[in-house]
């Protein structure tokens, strides 16, 4: 009925109610997925490999260099400062020439994970980088100027019997601490 009392004539088709039209018009078709949307499985693929990337990076900041590799396939490259390190036993010897006295703090942020397939993802992110060159004390806070580097980060992650690993990862300096122009 409508608002005067008399019926709408739907021709034997009955109407869709106002707010049901309403609702569809809030509520899109699958046809236009959410863009962000994701299965269960590439949210779990997604956290899995967030999960690399921040131990390597915790790792690294904490000399634990077994762990780091653990965290690469046999095979893996890291792309670092111009140089391609294939194989744990490379990464291992680039990771020993480190000056043991200094504090270095990477800040992963704006990391994204893109599942690709089961058992292959991609990630992009960047790395905020703090260094205070010398010796200091374990509980002291280290004096700075601000960031020594701002690294931007790529990598192609592979599942593995034992999880999700590293199969290579690029490092590419897009600021670092000197004077402003």
């Amino acid at each position: 009925m409508d608002r005067h009392g008399a019926r709408a004539r739907t021709h034997g088709k009955q109407r869709p109610h106002r707010q049901d039209r309403a609702r569809r018009e809030l509520m899109p078709s699958q046809a236009s997925k959410d863009p962000t949307a994701m299965t269960t499985s590439e949210l779990e693929t997604a956290w899995a490999c967030s999960r690399v990337v921040h131990d390597f990076f915790h790792h690294y900041d904490h000399w634990r260099y077994a762990r780091m590799l653990d965290l690469y396939t046999p095979e893996g490259v890291w792309h670092r400062a111009g140089a391609a390190l294939r194989g744990h036993a490379r990464i291992l010897e680039e990771l020993e020439r480190r000056p043991r006295n200094q504090r270095v703090a990477h800040v992963v942020t704006n990391l994204r994970v893109e599942p690709a397939t089961a058992a292959t993802a991609g990630a992009t992110y960047y790395l905020t980088v703090y260094r205070h060159a010398g010796e200091i004390a374990d509980d002291a806070a280290a004096p700075m100027a601000g960031p020594a580097m701002l690294l931007a980060g790529t990598a192609e992650l592979v599942r593995t019997e034992q999880g999700w690993k590293f199969d290579s990862q690029t490092l590419t300096r897009r600021f670092e601490t000197g004077p402003a122009r």
